[in-house]
């Protein structure tokens, strides 16, 4: 039955390469919005468990702003005095506050790292975004000659790195969060703030205050019971020149906004799935009519209707099989491009786009293909079952 259904495929070259083309586009659309929305939501969820922080305080006269500190790795160069964080400390509900101090390397032939990338001092004595990864690698804190890098930053030849004229030890790379620090450079605050104040390009900056005052960033972890939005309102009504953020609300309205655009592109993908549907339906249908003497003759030599019936559904999912196939690969190879755009233009956070992902969804988009084929095919099956060998040799044709 495999052999017959075959060779029908193969004998009707026109007929099944469109209909392999019909269910290609079908399931090269589902695999790109499928891995894109899904990738997406992954790396919301990525960085809502692995950012840390509960709220994060930035100066609000800076041009930077929360989402573009958590998700993306721009440089921002931001600052504020150091002693507002003591008087953060003193409002309820803080169960730990550390503070971080932004600066950058250079797009300069001196620096080992491609282009402009955000360098973070963060203070050993009272860190808790990074104490977990420091414990898990036997560290207590970095040295002043370690960095940790971000998962997406590659590593370097000889474990070496040379940033603003500084050589330093890569002492390993973070986990991803799908946030910006995964292209960040993390080192200790006080050599960043040295390494920043002897830079040539960067003394526009501390014309008014000299870097060792200054802090960019507190971040804020939250005593149990306590509302991180109640909380970040407290530190807000200080009027202490700080905007804080709750981390999670931020997620939440980005989590909302990416389901309203989930259910449109859904709602867009299902009705290109069923316009797919009507048209494999007519496809099969005609075929059915072109090979009703065909069929006749195979009942007539005592095919049972339970093996037409076969014949049709094995013929479907041979040429849906092969469309998904190529359907499924021309989109995993195009997710990355979409994410990359994503990613440069809107700076949206982002999951890990694997081999084991793009594995994941081609097999997916393989299975819609058949089930796309099953169902465009079970009603021709059913009808070229029920023919009358008599009557489908007297008025049927043989292709």
């Amino acid at each position: 039955m495999w052999f017959l259904a075959w060779e029908n495929s193969v004998r009707r070259k026109g007929q099944s390469v469109l209909t392999m083309a019909i269910t290609g586009l079908t399931v090269l659309t589902f695999v790109l919005t499928f891995s894109v929305l899904f990738t997406l939501q992954e790396g919301l969820k990525l960085s809502n468990d692995r950012l840390g922080a509960d709220i994060i305080v930035l100066p609000n006269k800076s041009n930077a702003d929360a989402f573009q500190t958590i998700f993306t790795a721009e440089p921002v160069n931001i600052y504020m005095n150091q002693e507002v964080a003591r008087e953060i400390g003193q409002v309820k509900g803080i169960e730990q506050l550390t503070s971080q101090f932004f600066t950058q390397t250079l797009d300069q032939s001196c620096c080992s790292i491609g282009g402009a990338t955000r360098l973070v001092g963060y203070d050993p004595a009272t860190d808790f975004i990074l104490e977990p990864w420091l414990s898990e690698h036997n560290l207590k804190a970095l040295a002043d000659d370690q960095v940790i890098i971000g998962g997406n930053i590659p590593a370097f030849l000889g474990n070496q790195a040379s940033v603003l004229g500084g050589v330093f030890t890569v002492a390993g790379s973070l986990y991803p969060t799908g946030s910006g620090m995964d292209e960040t450079i993390f080192i200790n605050i006080n050599v960043a703030r040295e390494l920043a104040q002897d830079s040539p390009y960067l003394q526009g900056l501390w014309k008014k205050e000299a870097p060792e005052k200054l802090i960019s960033a507190v971040l804020i972890k939250t005593s149990t019971g306590y509302d991180p939005v109640q909380v970040a309102e407290d530190i807000n009504s200080l009027e202490l020149a700080v905007e804080a953020v709750a981390t999670s609300e931020m997620v939440s309205a980005m989590r909302t906004q990416l389901l309203m655009v989930t259910r449109l592109i859904l709602g867009l993908w299902l009705a290109l799935f069923f316009v797919a549907c009507l048209a494999l339906i007519g496809r099969f249908s005609a075929l059915v009519r072109e090979r009703k003497k065909e069929i006749g003759l195979l009942r007539a030599i005592g095919v049972q209707r339970t093996e037409v019936f076969k014949l049709i559904l094995l013929e479907a999912w041979l040429l849906a099989g092969a469309g998904g196939a190529a359907g499924s690969i021309a989109g995993v190879l195009g997710v990355n491009s979409i994410l990359t755009a994503l990613r440069s233009s809107l700076g949206l956070p982002m999951g890990q786009w694997s081999w084991s992902s793009a594995l994941g969804s081609g097999l997916l988009g393989i299975f819609v293909a058949l089930f796309l084929g099953f169902i465009a095919s079970v009603y021709p099956a059913w009808k070229s079952s029920r023919l009358d060998p008599q009557e489908a040799i007297a008025r049927g044709e043989v292709d």
